[in-house]
């Protein structure tokens, strides 16, 4: 399969607020940055994915690290739980390569050998893995309080050019030869610390057109969400144990212009379905996929890019995608058309389209297509709520273009999610009979390079010939990285990094 080369967007965290129980840390979009394929792993198997261009927001955690402080930013990530941050002695970091700093052991008094050569972390890419030492030293995120004694990858050999936070459960950290198998993650320590009050973290990341958003450690933020608030309990693996953030989607439908509701689940629908903001799109089961995708006329392109097209005009039409979890008494997301439109892969002189033709932000899981991801095209439009402790998740409609207004509710200790008016029972399993991939029609080329649109079936309030080239929230178009040909045969799934395979 030959893949897009995505290019990724940072967003740096900054502006950090701490009181009693909480920090909050806002978000900033940045740059785009280097490139790379990565294929995640969950519980449920591989896949692989496609990023879309400027879609994929990359969050970086602003650390210091050492006495005295050496500062440097990583990789936020839902989807993982080791905090691993590259060594200056990497030959990346020696050519200036190391996209947010790094670090010299050999410079900091508090740095402590753990492990030496213990720290391996491995990705399903040829060749992608990034391996050290097992460290520990006094850690500070976004002007926090210190928190000492913080075990941390160092990386010598890098794949990657910056490291990553991870925030998930312990049971989801990398092979280490502690006694228990576990060490005292950042979440764990920032109990520790007393810097927040329970290991519980809620997630705005907002809409792909707005400056920031924010992650709040041991609060939630009231003002960034409107409506209800449902909590939803953890589901777990197969083996019985909750390792990672999966709840149960009930259904999936879409509205179109019209008004008109199209239900995209069979009856009967309740699946355990991954809430990841380490990974770029929203991958959903074949059946319910390959209707959408259908819908909005999308064609596979196969011997191009290796994604999902569909024109860059969609971004401007009306309809949107309601996922519902928790059976009755549960709660819809409703994901607007808009979010889920990629970059602009194709110029209208390419595209079949006078916008030109744009990624679909969504996918499939293919041969493993019994599960689903929600990634970051789906959670923008989500107040994404997580407790650890609990094994509690909750979510809300997100309230856009929010992140200037706050109210912290902190998590006290004990079980109860702050602010939730609901909380919905239903449980989800993975999919034992998977039904086979839709054909999504494949692309096709007329004359030497323009490729054929589809024929949407869903009522989207366009016409094929409003030209807009370069719209829609996350174009390339301005920036110059699109031109008329594909762009190089790589691509990554979401954060990359720590959602890829890693050797447990």
């Amino acid at each position: 399969m030959n893949f897009l080369a995505g290019a990724m967007i940072a967003a740096l965290v900054g502006s950090c607020i701490a009181s009693p129980g909480y920090l909050k840390l806002d978000l900033h979009k940045q740059a785009p940055l280097a490139n790379r394929l990565v294929r995640r792993q969950s519980s449920a198997g591989s896949f692989d994915a496609v990023l879309t261009p400027n879609q994929g927001l990359e969050y970086l955690v602003n650390l210091t690290v050492g006495t005295p402080p050496q500062g440097l930013a990583v990789t936020l990530d839902t989807g993982s739980s080791d905090l691993w941050i590259p060594a200056a002695s990497a030959p990346f970091c020696k050519k200036g390569q190391c996209d947010f700093g790094s670090f010299d052991p050999s410079s900091s008094s508090t740095y402590q050998v753990v492990e030496q050569a213990g720290f391996n972390i491995t990705y399903a890419y040829p060749g992608d893995t990034d391996a050290g030492d097992w460290g520990s030293d006094t850690i500070t995120i976004d002007g926090s309080a210190p928190i000492d004694n913080q075990q941390i990858g160092v990386a010598s050999v890098l794949f990657d050019h910056h490291g990553v936070m991870g925030v998930g459960y312990d049971t989801n950290e990398a092979h280490n030869d502690g006694p228990s198998g576990v060490y005292q993650s950042v979440m764990d320590n920032l109990v520790k610390s007393g810097i927040i009050d329970r290991k519980a973290f809620s997630l705005y990341l907002n809409n792909p057109e707005a400056s920031t958003g924010s992650i709040v450690f041991g609060g939630i933020d009231t003002t960034k969400y409107t409506g209800d608030l449902v909590a939803l309990p953890l589901q777990p693996s197969p083996d019985g144990v909750v390792k990672e953030y999966y709840v149960a989607l009930t259904g999936v439908s879409f509205t179109d212009s019209t008004g008109k509701t199209a239900p995209l689940s069979p009856q009967g629908y309740s699946q355990a379905t991954l809430l990841d903001a380490g990974t770029t799109n929203t991958l959903l089961t074949n059946d319910v996929f390959g209707a959408l995708a259908l819908g909005f006329g999308a064609v596979w392109d196969a011997g191009g890019t290796g994604a999902y097209l569909i024109p860059c005009s969609l971004s401007n039409g009306t309809g949107t995608i309601s996922y519902s979890f928790g059976g009755e008494g549960g709660i819809t997301i409703q994901v607007p058309l808009a979010n889920i439109v990629g970059g602009q892969i194709y110029t209208p002189d390419d595209f079949d389209d006078p916008s030109g033709g744009c990624m679909l932000s969504m996918g499939t899981t293919g041969e493993s297509g019994g599960f689903s991801i929600l990634g970051d095209s789906f959670l923008r439009s989500a107040y994404a709520v997580f407790d650890l402790e609990n094994h509690v998740a909750a979510l809300a409609q997100a309230d856009e273009n929010k992140a200037s207004t706050s109210s912290i509710v902190v998590f006290p200790t004990g079980t109860a999610v702050p602010s939730a008016t609901a909380t919905a029972m239903a449980t989800g399993t993975q999919l034992t009979t998977i039904k086979p991939e839709t054909q999504v029609p494949e692309a096709s080329i007329s004359g030497s390079s323009l490729i054929l649109a589809g024929t949407p079936t869903f009522n989207l309030g366009i016409s094929s010939s409003t030209a807009i080239a370069g719209s829609g929230p996350s174009s390339l178009g301005s920036s110059g990285a699109c031109n008329h040909a594909p762009a190089p045969t790589a691509a990554l799934v979401g954060l990359g990094l720590a959602a890829g395979i890693m050797g447990l």
